[in-house]
């Protein structure tokens, strides 16, 4: 039985930092039609407190994509006349992966055939730290132990289906409890998982940490790519902070849901916006700064 684990702190930013080493992200995703998901997930990496975040897309969403985020750098990758990354997306997205700190990869890629093969051919070539989320774990449905050669950390963030489709379970099971479920997933693919829902869990197959922040209020589309991004921003600025990937991922964890709670305290318990819970997240981090301060 795994023990709840403390959240762990969260140190105030070196007074020497710039923006090159405070972390830089990648997030690969979109397709037509779901180019708002990326977008997103940069957005929760920038007000996580990435010095600089760069977003992966195919090229026919790439202007697109550009104008919800002038922050944010874009790279067009090949595709299809579906809108969606084609074969040779993988070596073109190459050189950007030796330039960051983390990598996101999932938020609209979609899910074509193509787009399988793209998010294994990117997990095995990456070599820094991986956040797989939303269309990327649709890809991994039974093919999850394909992570475990992976040497950098990895951290999966599924909500229940997801979960499900990854262990080949139904979901719904009320008869497995969800500890059980994020220590397989983390065992089975030598990573961290971050099983989204209420009391979100985070587990590494030894350690086991219970959210207790966020509520209703981040029952809203994007949500879930917005956390992708803050647990991105944290992984990267594990160098400056001397922290470890499982550690990044409870704090991003909290994160998110107390931004969601402020957000909820200030409008209620519906109709927030994921952009206003990643613009609430700053604040979210100050209080963690502040509490590692007393």
């Amino acid at each position: 039985m795994l023990a709840d684990l403390p959240l762990p702190p969260l140190p105030p930013r070196p007074v020497d930092s710039h923006k090159a080493s405070v972390g830089r992200v990648l997030i690969v995703g979109g397709s037509l039609g779901m180019a708002g998901a990326p977008a997103l997930a940069a957005r929760g990496a920038l007000r996580a407190g990435a010095g600089l975040v760069t977003i992966a897309v195919p090229a026919c969403v790439q202007a697109t994509v550009a104008g919800f985020l002038p922050e944010a750098m874009t790279v067009g990758l090949p595709c299809g006349d579906d809108g969606v990354l084609d074969a040779s997306a993988d070596e073109a997205l190459a050189p950007y992966l030796e330039r960051v700190h983390a990598v996101v990869l999932g938020p609209g890629l979609g899910r074509a055939p193509a787009v399988e093969d793209f998010v294994l051919a990117v997990a095995r070539r990456v070599e820094r730290a991986l956040v797989l989320d939303a269309d990327a774990l649709y890809a991994l449905r039974g093919r999850l132990a394909e992570l475990a050669t992976r040497t950098a950390p990895t951290i999966l963030t599924p909500h229940e289906g997801e979960a499900a489709g990854l262990l080949g379970e139904r979901p719904g099971e009320a008869t497995t409890p969800r500890e059980a479920w994020a220590r397989r997933i983390a065992q089975t693919g030598h990573a961290i998982c971050v099983l989204k829902g209420p009391g979100t869990l985070v587990a590494d197959g030894d350690r086991l940490h219970r959210n207790t922040t966020g509520g209703p209020v981040l029952a809203t589309g994007g949500t879930g790519d917005v956390l992708a991004g803050i647990v991105a921003a944290f992984l990267a600025g594990l160098p400056a902070t001397g922290g470890d990937a499982f550690g990044a991922a409870c704090l991003a964890v909290h994160v998110h849901g107390r931004a969601g709670d402020r957000c909820a305290a200030a409008r209620g318990d519906r109709g927030t916006l994921a952009s206003e819970v990643a613009d609430e997240v700053p604040a979210a981090v100050a209080e963690r700064v502040a509490a590692a301060r007393r």
